[in-house]
């Protein structure tokens, strides 16, 4: 798993990028989507998931780093098939389209997106940001 910090100033600088398909598991009506309980809101390629006036309303804590997380997955193994694993086992998640992932702070989502190559490192772009409540 991976941990990357982000200031709240980051995650209103990151843009919405079109995601053609959404991965099974996810439910999507006109104007919203739900993904793990949480409430995703409709963005124009300019929009931010926060609102000035709840920008205004976080004050002196806005550029306070967060720590998320990112998900691809989850699965679950016996103790057995666990000791069965080695170099070159491949475990299949079910639920997930490959190269798509979740970003966490704590177990609260926030966002989702595709994991990309960036100049040969990891990277997420992100699909969709959670709104704050």
């Amino acid at each position: 798993m991976s941990t990357e910090h982000l200031s709240q100033e980051s995650l209103q600088e990151m843009a919405e990028m079109d995601a053609d398909a959404l991965p099974e598991g996810f439910e999507e009506r006109p104007g919203e989507m739900h993904l793990e309980g949480q409430e995703f809101a409709p963005q124009d390629e300019h929009a931010s998931a926060v609102e000035p006036q709840q920008m205004a309303a976080l004050g002196s804590i806005a550029h306070l780093p967060l720590q998320l997380t990112l998900r691809c997955g989850q699965l679950t193994l016996s103790v057995d098939q666990l000791r069965q694993l080695g170099s070159g086992s491949v475990l299949e998640i079910h639920g997930v389209a490959p190269g798509h992932a979740t970003l966490c702070h704590g177990e609260r989502v926030v966002g989702e997106g595709e994991l990309v190559d960036v100049d040969g490192r990891l990277g997420l772009q992100i699909t969709r940001m959670a709104t704050l409540s």
